[in-house]
């Protein structure tokens, strides 16, 4: 059979895992450092509170571009997240542990069925995820299935979450990946909360795809608009 990546056993492969641990220490630091000259507010908590009426543990939806504020603003908060089995998701993997956060490889296109069966279980054992649900790589604010799945046989409820900042620098990626300016302002803001019935079939999970979809699109239209009107 194939090789479904890096053999980190070999030689070369211990010297690249040495390379990934000290990047990721760096990354690491460096997102702490830089998010710690933010001002950080969070608006939309109400429904955080109204997703614990269906279960303790969420599911927290964000698209690729919005990831840098929002994994600063969660660190140590006993949340999971999913990192891709290509080299750039160990070096993720890397980052985001030494960030306080657990993490699972695979992606929706490889690996996809045992990550789910990976993160529910996580799930059930009382951890948040966090998923970026246009990712890894695309299209942009397209919401896959994946999270739906999940909420199904999990019974946990779909959070989305975004984060939006005044002018931040864009980068020229499929996803046009946000970075914060040091000092800025960044609001980070909670939709209402989907739910998706244990029994649900292919035409209801469609149907709360396009849900969640419509939720996180709308919901970072309005967060982008308040943070361009707000002062300070």
């Amino acid at each position: 059979m194939p090789s479904r990546g890096r053999d980190f056993r070999t030689p070369s492969g211990i010297r690249v895992k040495r390379r990934m641990r000290a990047a990721g220490s760096l990354g690491a630091g460096l997102i702490r450092a830089w998010g710690g000259t933010w001002r950080v507010e969070v608006h939309g908590e109400q429904y955080r509170e109204e997703a614990c009426r269906y279960a303790p543990f969420h599911v927290y939806a964000f698209w690729h571009g919005r990831m840098l504020p929002l994994s600063y603003s969660f660190r140590e908060q006993s949340f999971q997240l999913l990192a891709s089995e290509h080299r750039d998701g160990e070096l993720m993997g890397q980052i985001v542990r030494r960030l306080g956060y657990g993490h699972v490889r695979g992606s929706s296109t490889r690996g996809g069925a045992r990550a789910i069966r990976e993160l529910v279980t996580r799930l059930l054992a009382g951890y948040h995820l966090g998923l970026t649900v246009d990712g890894p790589v695309g299209p942009r604010y397209i919401f896959k299935p994946g999270p739906i799945e999940i909420a199904k046989l999990s019974g946990a409820p779909v959070v989305p979450v975004t984060a939006a900042t005044r002018n931040p620098w864009v980068l020229s990626s499929w996803d046009a990946f946000q970075i914060p300016k040091p000092f800025a302002r960044v609001s980070v803001r909670f939709g209402s909360p989907i739910v998706v019935p244990p029994d649900a079939g292919e035409e209801m999970l469609e149907q709360k795809r396009r849900e969640a979809e419509r939720e996180l699109v709308d919901l970072t239209r309005m967060n982008d608009e308040f943070v361009a009107n707000s002062h300070g």
